[in-house]
């Protein structure tokens, strides 16, 4: 920005500083003898004048310059050698009063020169600031050319002199915070901005000045994403006050992250479609084609040779958030997970199975874990973790097949198909026949040792038994229909 003091300097016009209030940034010259000429001032303004009016002012000075620090000049500079012979002692204490510059321009230099002056420099700051703008476009072009955004951050963060970071639409951090001084960005302030402009769409922008131990910081936060919902922002903290440039810096920094979350999201959708259809070849049984699309899989992934299947369900938006995080913190061998038609699968080594189950148990998910076995048996270890996945409750949100193996065959039977199955076979039968059928399968089918357990005779027995085959359609001398009669009784007691 060009200010009062680099007019000063210019060679040939001979300003001289008579107090000098550090005021706004010079962004044009004025001339004018009016008694209040801030009706024509927008601010930022140098006001020349000889004072022609002014001759025998006295307690007029104060307000005059009051309302010139009012309406935002810049300075007042006023020339010696014709109204007054030298600057009135009343206007410069009203100048130091009210914070307001002002120098004396000498006879012979024109006010036109001064004017002139004033224009070049800000000319040149415009050129200035032009190149500027092209240079930290290019840097920020440069550190934006791969998928990773550190470098167009951390680059944006030096070229600000303050601390960047990308935010995920919740307000974390997902990359960053970068830059000097990382403390600068008040990330519980942050939060709160993107609280407030969420629902905004795209073109929403947050700007906040606060006053810290460090200064005046600006928070700026600002949407990424090229269509639809943002799913993250730009968080910026600079010191207040940034040039049009480093503005211009922050707009393309938010451009090019913009472009570069889009490509990442893309590589990472094909990403994810290839391993998940690497996945159901490999629960197929096709190791083989599994493992060509796997090859092809960025920085190329293995089967583990001993593995075990992970099947998990449960909303699509905590799958969805389990398998991110999945992705992020499991990215080493031993561990391949994709969304495999409404389930959320992971094929780990046995010894990286606790680490998927920790990430997995804590998005709400259900898991049922199967067998350990090798990876060309690898739909063996499916099927057994879907029958895990399926005796799982709300209180044993996980399975492993070797519970349900140790719990005998009726584990091996979902509760809800259990209990449709005990009450269709068993509708027929009343308290009495029921009994009697546990009796019959409890002895092995010997009618004398049920009549002796139930305290009846044996053709009674007998005519119990051709009413429950006929009553429930089975033939109790087929070890099949004793087997199902066996299974139905057990789970409606399990139900009991």
């Amino acid at each position: 920005m060009v200010t009062v003091a680099d007019l000063v300097t210019v060679p040939g016009l001979g300003l001289r500083t008579v107090h000098d209030a550090a005021g706004p940034p010079l962004r044009w010259v004025a001339t004018s003898e009016l008694a209040d000429p801030t009706p024509y001032l927008e601010g930022g303004e140098l006001l020349l004048t000889t004072g022609l009016g002014t001759r025998g002012w006295s307690d007029e000075w104060d307000p005059y310059v009051a309302r010139l620090a009012t309406a935002g000049a810049a300075a007042l500079a006023m020339g010696v050698g014709l109204t007054h012979d030298r600057l009135p002692d009343r206007l410069v204490a009203a100048c130091r009063s009210h914070r307001l510059t002002l120098l004396e321009v000498p006879r012979e230099t024109h006010f036109v020169a001064v004017s002139r002056a004033a224009a070049e420099l800000l000319q040149d700051q415009e050129a200035a600031a032009t190149r500027l703008a092209l240079d930290l476009q290019r840097r920020l072009t440069q550190a934006a050319l791969g998928l990773d955004l550190r470098p167009l951050l951390e680059r944006l963060a030096q070229l600000l002199d303050g601390a960047v970071a990308l935010v995920h639409r919740d307000g974390e951090p997902e990359e960053g915070p970068f830059g000097v001084r990382p403390e600068r960005l008040n990330l519980a302030l942050v939060r709160t901005e993107v609280a407030g402009i969420r629902g905004q769409g795209l073109g929403a922008v947050s700007s906040t000045v606060v006053s810290t131990a460090h200064g005046q910081v600006a928070t700026v936060v600002r949407p990424i994403g090229l269509a639809g919902r943002p799913e993250h922002y730009l968080a910026v903290a600079a010191p207040s006050g940034l040039g049009d440039p480093l503005r211009a810096a922050i707009s393309t920094a938010a451009v090019l992250l913009s472009l570069a979350v889009e490509r990442r999201a893309e590589r990472r959708s094909a990403e994810r479609r290839l391993l998940s259809r690497a996945l159901e070849l490999l629960l197929a049984g096709d190791l083989r084609s599994a493992e060509v699309l796997l090859d092809a899989a960025e920085g190329g992934r293995a089967v583990p040779e001993r593995l075990r299947v992970l099947r998990m369900s449960g909303p699509e938006d905590a799958l969805g958030d389990a398998l991110d995080r999945l992705e992020d913190e499991l990215t080493d061998a031993g561990v391949l997970a994709g969304l495999v038609d409404t389930e959320l699968v992971a094929v780990a080594a046995p010894a990286r199975v606790a680490a998927v189950l920790d990430v997995v148990t804590s998005s709400g998910l259900r898991a049922g874990v199967g067998r350990v076995t090798a990876a060309g048996d690898a739909r063996r270890s499916a099927e057994s973790a879907g029958h895990a996945l399926d005796r799982t409750t709300g209180a044993s949100p996980v399975r492993r097949w070797e519970d349900v193996a140790d719990a005998g065959p009726l584990a091996l039977v979902p509760e809800a198909l259990g209990r449709e199955y005990a009450a269709s076979l068993l509708a027929p039968l009343d308290g009495e026949q029921r009994t009697t059928l546990a009796a019959f399968l409890r002895h092995h089918g010997s009618r004398g040792a049920v009549a002796d357990d139930l305290g009846v005779h044996r053709n009674t027995v007998r005519n119990r038994l051709a009413e429950i085959e006929r009553l429930a359609g089975l033939d109790l001398d087929d070890p099949a229909a004793r087997v199902a009669a066996w299974l139905a009784l057990e789970l409606a007691a399990d139900q009991d």
